[in-house]
C-alpha cells in the first residue's frame, strides 16, 4: 500500500490519463544553451531526467510564437518555424514520451518589438516607455499562439501551457491595475480577458480538443491593487469550456512579489495552495493545478487528499531532485533531496550564466555526466575529516561508488556550518537538507566517528588510500578595540536569549543580514552596521530581493551602511560614517560578523606523506553550500 495513496492515483482530463498528479513546472534554463533557435542536447538531456524522475507530466520551455523571433544570444528562444527548431522539439517530445511522462510546452512571448508594447500606455520595461499594443498585433500574437501550438503538438507534444500570469506583458491584460484601455480590450472584465480568450479559442480551433491547453495565471496578483482571488473565480467562469487545466500561480515579476510567486523561505511552507483551494472550492469544473515551493511528499499528498488541488507543479524542487516521484513510490520520503530555496538555479540560469542548484551538483552538466565520473572499481579506504556539508556530501558519494568511508568529526554530531539552520525559521530548508545528509550517511556503511579530532597519527593508522579534508572555516576577528566583548556569529544560534534586547550587527553582508533578520523575527531591536554602501552584497539576486522586503519593513530592524566600527563599548558601538563624522549606537550585546577564514592550516596538517588527499568545502575556499556540495561531487566522481 502505497504512503501517498492520493498523489500517486491517475486522473483522466479530456483524453490524456495522468499517472499520478504530479507535474513538473516550467523553469528558465537559459544558461543550458547559447540562445540557438533549436534545443540542444543539454536541455534535452534536462527535461528527459525530469521525466525519467517518474512524474505524470513535464513541462518543457523555451518555444517562441513569432517566427521572426531573434535570438539575444543568451536566453533559450526556440523558434519552432525553423527546421532546427522543429526537428529538436521532436527529440525533446520524444525524449520525454520515452520515459513515460505526458510532454507539454510552455509558449513564450518574449519577443523584443522595435517598440515596447504593452496594455497600456505609461508602462515601463528595461527603461523604456511603452506604446499602447494596437488591436492588430493582439489579433496577430493570438494567431501566432495558435500557429506556435500547432507546430509543437506537429512535434508530438501532448499539451501546451499558455502564460498568463504574474504581471507579464499578457497578464497586464487582466489586471485593473495596468489596464487602463478603453477599447474593447479594457474595462470590464470580459473585455480585460478578450486578448486571452481569442488566443485560447485560436490554439482550440487550429489543434483540436485533444490537445490539452493549460493556462497559467495569477489567482491572486497579492499586491492590494491588483488582481484578487474574487476577480479570478469570475474569470473562470469565461474559461470554461476553453482551458483544460488552470495553473494557479500568484505575485508579479517584481522585486516586492516576486519572492511571493517563488516563495522564499520567509514565508511559510506551501503559501500560495490558498488561492489554488479557493478557485477550486469556487464551483469550477476545470481541474486545478497548484505551485509554490511544494517542497516534500507529505506536503503534495494533503494537497491532494484534501481537495485543494487536483494536481501539483513542481519547479525548484524537482530540479534539487528529479526521482522525487520515484521515491514516492518506493516509499522512501527520506531520500528525497529537499530544495533550500536559495534561488541559485534560477539567478544562475537567468543572470550569472551558470545553471547549477546547491544541493544536486550534476544541474548544469547532466549531458555530460561521463566527462566528470570516472569509472571506479571501489575498494579504496578514504578517510574524510569533517562533518560539515562536504564531508558528508563526499562520504555518501564515495561509499555508494564501493569504496570504504571512516568520517571523522571533532563535535558530537554532524552538521557542521549548517546547524544554525535548527534555529532560524527562515532556513528550515537548510536545516532539512542537513538532515537529509546526516539520514544518508546513516543509511549507508560509513564508520563515522565522532567527537574524535583527527591527528596525522589517527589517520596514519587507518592506512588510508585518499584522505578527504574537510574542516570548515572558523569566524574572522577583526581588531576593533573591545571586540572581545563581541558575540561570534555561529555563536548566537542556539543562544539567542544571552543576548540583550538592542542587538548591534557588526557586518552586514549575508550572514550578517540573516543574522539579524533571525534576532529581529524573535523581538530583538537590531541594528546592522555595514562599512559597504549596500547591505549583503554578496548574495544572490532574487535572494537579495528577499531579503530586502525583510530588512524594509520591519519596524525593529535597522541598517546602516557606509559605517566603519571604531569601538565597542558598555553599552555601546561606535562607528565613523560615510563623512567620517563618529556616530554612536546603542547596544546591550554586539555580534560579529566580518566573515570566515579558512581552516586551511588544519587541513594541511593532516597530510600525510605519499598519501593522496584532497581538500574540499570551507577549508579550501570559504564558500556556499552549492560550492562544498559541488566540491564533494568533483572529489568523490575521480575515485
Amino acid at each position: 500500500m502505497s504512503n501517498y495513496p492520493n498523489l500517486l492515483s491517475p486522473k483522466k482530463v479530456g483524453n490524456i490519463l495522468f499517472k499520478n498528479r504530479i507535474f513538473t513546472a516550467p523553469t528558465g534554463v537559459h544558461a543550458l544553451q547559447n540562445g540557438g533557435p533549436a534545443y540542444e542536447e543539454s536541455v534535452i538531456t534536462h527535461f528527459g531526467n525530469r521525466a525519467k524522475g517518474g512524474p505524470a507530466m513535464v513541462t518543457c520551455t523555451g518555444v517562441q510564437i513569432n517566427p521572426d523571433m531573434k535570438s539575444d544570444g543568451n536566453h533559450l528562444h526556440i523558434n519552432p518555424y525553423t527546421t532546427a527548431g522543429l526537428r529538436s522539439l521532436y527529440e525533446m517530445a520524444a525524449r520525454v514520451h520515452h520515459f513515460g511522462a505526458v510532454a507539454s510546452m510552455q509558449l513564450s512571448d518574449q519577443y523584443f518589438y522595435d517598440q515596447y508594447y504593452a496594455v497600456s500606455p505609461g508602462l515601463k520595461k528595461m527603461g523604456r516607455d511603452s506604446v499602447e499594443m494596437p488591436r492588430e498585433l493582439i489579433a496577430k500574437k493570438a494567431r501566432m499562439y495558435a500557429e506556435a501550438a500547432a507546430l509543437c503538438k506537429k512535434a508530438g507534444f501532448d499539451m501546451c501551457m499558455v502564460h498568463f500570469g504574474h504581471a507579464t506583458d499578457n497578464a497586464q491584460f487582466l489586471s485593473e491595475r495596468f489596464n487602463r484601455r478603453t477599447d474593447e480590450f479594457g474595462g470590464c472584465l470580459e473585455n480585460r480577458a478578450r486578448y486571452l480568450t481569442m488566443t485560447l479559442d485560436a490554439i482550440r480551433e487550429k489543434c483540436g480538443k485533444d490537445f490539452l491547453i493549460e493556462l497559467r495565471f495569477s489567482a491572486s496578483e497579492v499586491d492590494p491593487e491588483g488582481i484578487t482571488v474574487e476577480d479570478s473565480i469570475e474569470l473562470t467562469k469565461l474559461l470554461e469550456g476553453r482551458v483544460d487545466l488552470l495553473h494557479c500561480s500568484c505575485g508579479m515579476n517584481n522585486a516586492r512579489y516576486f519572492t511571493t510567486t517563488h516563495p522564499s523561505g520567509f514565508l511559510p511552507d506551501t503559501p500560495n495552495v490558498q488561492y489554488a483551494e479557493a478557485i477550486k472550492k469556487s464551483g469550477t469544473s476545470i481541474p486545478i493545478v497548484t505551485i509554490g515551493a511544494i517542497q516534500n511528499l507529505s506536503q503534495a499528498e494533503e494537497i491532494i487528499a484534501s481537495g485543494k488541488a487536483d494536481f501539483v507543479s513542481i519547479a525548484r524542487g524537482i530540479i534539487a531532485d528529479p526521482d522525487l516521484a520515484n521515491k514516492a513510490y518506493a516509499g522512501t520520503p527520506e531520500d528525497v533531496r529537499p530544495c533550500i530555496k536559495c534561488f541559485k538555479c534560477h539567478d544562475g540560469a537567468c543572470y550569472y550564466d551558470h545553471f547549477v542548484c546547491s544541493v544536486n551538483p550534476v544541474i548544469g552538466i547532466e549531458d555530460r555526466l561521463d566527462k566528470y565520473i570516472l569509472p571506479t572499481e571501489g575498494g579504496k579506504k578514504i578517510c574524510v575529516v569533517g562533518g560539515g556539508p562536504a564531508g558528508m556530501q563526499a562520504a555518501v558519494y564515495l561509499s555508494d561508488r564501493g569504496h570504504r568511508v571512516v568520517l571523522f568529526e571533532s563535535k558530537d554530531h554532524l552538521g557542521g556550518q549548517l546547524n544554525f539552520a535548527d534555529y532560524a525559521e527562515f532556513k528550515r530548508d537548510l536545516g532539512r537538507f542537513k538532515q537529509y545528509l546526516i539520514t544518508q550517511v546513516g543509511k549507508r556503511n560509513i564508520d563515522v566517528r565522532l567527537n574524535t579530532k583527527a591527528t596525522q597519527e589517527i589517520l596514519s593508522a587507518e592506512k588510508p588510500d585518499h584522505v578527504i579534508l574537510a574542516l570548515g572555516a572558523e569566524p574572522l576577528v577583526i581588531p576593533i578595540p573591545g571586540v572581545e566583548n563581541a558575540v561570534k556569529a555561529p555563536d548566537v544560534f542556539g543562544r539567542e536569549d544571552q543576548l540583550g534586547q538592542k542587538v548591534v550587527i557588526i557586518g552586514g553582508g549575508q550572514v550578517g543580514a540573516e543574522t539579524g533578520i533571525h534576532l529581529a523575527w524573535l523581538g530583538k531591536d537590531v541594528t546592522i552596521l555595514e562599512m559597504q554602501g549596500k547591505i549583503a552584497p554578496d548574495a544572490w539576486f532574487t535572494y537579495h530581493w528577499a531579503m530586502d522586503i525583510e530588512l524594509s519593513e520591519r519596524e525593529n530592524l535597522h541598517t546602516v551602511t557606509n559605517g566603519r566600527c571604531t569601538g565597542i563599548e558598555a553599552g555601546k558601538v561606535t562607528y565613523t560614517d560615510a563623512n567620517g563624522t563618529e556616530q554612536v549606537l546603542e547596544a546591550d550585546s554586539v555580534v560579529l560578523c566580518v566573515g570566515f577564514r579558512p581552516n586551511t592550516a588544519a587541513a594541511e596538517a593532516l597530510i600525510l606523506p605519499g598519501v593522496p588527499f584532497t581538500m574540499i568545502g570551507d577549508c579550501k575556499q570559504v564558500g556556499t553550500v552549492q560550492q562544498a556540495v559541488r566540491g564533494a561531487f568533483d572529489a568523490a566522481m575521480i575515485l
